[in-house]
């Protein structure tokens, strides 16, 4: 459909007359407003607000027959199509309206909202900042973005937005729940209860999931207050029936802590964690980096147990939570160098997130990992000629092939000390070979091991301890998400001399 039929004028004037002649107060109406069209969109707006959204569709159709150019008309038309699941028509009626008169913001308002319904996010978005631009006191524009950025990940944005939609709106539970949510993701713990509270005294219950974030954010907000142990005892009456496994709750409160800064706190319950199970590699290391031990590489225990247990949930949980895609900026930068390689080798291969965006340089793929779990996923991809479990400056010092790309995506940020490494890369590459890798920059002119557990460089140590490489490009990039914070990174192409 490209365009929407309207009734011809004089199958109009018909049912003016008809409604004239039994509806006495259409008559006055438009004896009132001089002309019929006014009083047919009085009479359709009747109808739509009473559930009668096919009369009203043809109520408004006639009305626009008589003033075809009137936007309010047109976007009357297109809500009213948008009820019935007519979208294409919808649509069609709200661009009309919006080429009449593009400064109505109500009219953006419906293109955003019908936009976001079909999931056309690029539209909806703009539509949504165009409303506010040309309304800024509209509560329903800022939510709708706020609850869009939110769905796009761009959380200070959406965080933004629906804060400014509670304060023109106080009394919407849909925008303090979001706002709830919201602020668990900014780790605003105190905030995040307040608002789900909000929420549920203007009525909008709390979902399980959502009940349970609650319970978590006062037990963790108790725990950065320095009232951990009391924190543990506390939670599972503050929980009641919703309350989650402690253990489950102490690893993420550990997690969540370290990512935010509130050091005290995770050492604390670092320890705890660790005296339940002394022997835990795992536990043991992530308690190191939050005390700030030095380190020159994480223990191969620690990587095998803590990538064997993620593996299944690897994918989604980098990719949806954390925002990764380093493997695909990597080979957009790799290919400005070069396009087709004979031997590659995919370092730190994991669950082979890389090997869909290796393809295309070439089909000789060998993927290298320490963790059998993440190798078993990998294998599901079918993509790799050969995958080997092995510690990654072994299996280089070890290759009895020599390649001509070695992609590390990821994989460096476990090695403090890159000499060891970069020397063993250097071993396994043909002259004029090609290694890109990815790192996550930190403070200071060395490397230093972060609460996080992984390491981060800075751009003057590689090139310090990179002697056998030409440094080609450097790109700096956001590597990930951090307790909902971009993580800075930095991509390099080098070439073997």
């Amino acid at each position: 459909m490209t365009s929407i039929q309207l009734p011809d004028v004089g199958t109009t004037m018909a049912l003016v007359a008809s409604l004239e002649a039994n509806l006495p107060d259409f008559g006055r109406i438009v004896h009132q407003l001089g002309h019929p069209a006014p009083a047919l969109r009085r009479l359709g707006l009747i109808h739509w607000e009473n559930g009668r959204f096919e009369t009203a569709a043809r109520t408004f159709a006639a009305a626009l027959s008589l003033t075809p150019d009137d936007p309010d008309l047109w976007r009357d038309l297109a809500n009213v199509h948008s009820a019935l699941d007519r979208d294409e028509q919808a649509l069609l009626a709200i661009r009309r309206s919006l080429e009449i008169d593009s400064c109505n913001p109500h009219s953006w308002q419906t293109l955003a909202s019908l936009a976001d319904r079909l999931d056309d996010i690029e539209t909806s978005e703009d539509a949504y900042r165009r409303t506010i631009v040309l309304n800024p006191e509209s509560a329903a524009a800022h939510l709708g973005l706020g609850l869009l950025l939110f769905r796009k990940k761009k959380y200070e944005e959406a965080l933004s937005s629906v804060k400014i939609s509670v304060e023109l709106d106080p009394v919407n539970g849909l925008a303090h729940y979001a706002l709830g949510h919201l602020f668990f993701i900014a780790s605003d713990f105190t905030g995040s209860v307040r608002s789900f509270d909000e929420a549920a005294r203007l009525t909008l219950p709390l979902d399980l999931l959502t009940r349970q974030k609650r319970a978590r954010a006062l037990t963790f907000q108790a725990m950065i207050e320095g009232r951990v142990q009391e924190a543990l005892r506390e939670y599972e009456q503050i929980a009641g029936d919703d309350r989650e496994d402690l253990e489950i709750i102490t690893r993420d409160a550990f997690s969540v802590l370290s990512a935010c800064g509130h050091l005290e706190a995770a050492a604390e319950l670092g320890r705890i964690r660790l005296a339940e199970d002394p022997s835990d590699p795992v536990r043991r290391y992530l308690l190191d980096a939050v005390l700030g031990k030095t380190m020159v590489a994480a223990p191969h225990e620690y990587i095998e147990q803590y990538f064997d247990c993620f593996a299944p949930q690897f994918d989604g949980k980098l990719l949806d939570t954390l925002q990764y895609n380093a493997p695909q900026q990597m080979a957009n930068l790799l290919a400005r160098h070069r396009t087709n390689f004979a031997h590659m080798l995919d370092l730190g291969c994991g669950t082979g997130l890389a090997a869909k965006e290796l393809m295309p340089f070439g089909s000789a793929l060998i993927g290298v990992d320490i963790s059998s779990g993440m190798l078993a996923e990998a294998a599901k991809r079918k993509e790799y000629v050969d995958l080997v479990k092995s510690e990654a400056v072994a299996y280089l010092q070890g290759a009895t092939k020599h390649f001509d790309l070695i992609f590390a995506a990821d994989s460096l940020i476990y090695f403090g000390d890159l000499e060891p490494l970069l020397s063993a890369a250097a071993g396994a590459l043909v002259r004029g070979g090609i290694l890109a890798l990815s790192v996550e920059v930190g403070e200071g002119p060395g490397f230093n091991l972060q609460p996080s557990g992984r390491f981060a460089h800075s751009l003057e140590y590689i090139k310090k301890v990179s002697a056998d490489f030409t440094i080609l490009e450097t790109q700096e990039s956001t590597i990930r998400l951090e307790a909902a914070r971009p993580v800075p990174g930095l991509y390099i192409i080098m070439e073997r001399r």
